[in-house]
């Protein structure tokens, strides 16, 4: 679903169904679920997060809207 963003590319703490971890203020992670259908592709879409001590905020802000090239 997830990892920490730092020096390495992916980077604890990792965000992950089995991982019990408390993040804290001032971590950066990003999460990125993904969509794929067999025989055909898929997509992830990746936002950057900070955990701040009430809550979170997503860098940069853009928008999800589908735009068709």
């Amino acid at each position: 679903m997830g990892h920490g963003v730092g020096l390495e590319i992916h980077e604890d703490p990792f965000i992950r169904s089995d991982n019990e971890k408390v993040y804290e203020a001032g971590h950066v992670v990003t999460i990125e679920p993904g969509v794929y259908v067999p025989e055909l592709g898929g997509v992830r879409i990746e936002d950057t997060v900070v955990v701040e001590e009430n809550g979170s905020r997503v860098l940069p802000q853009t928008s999800k809207d589908l735009i068709v090239l």
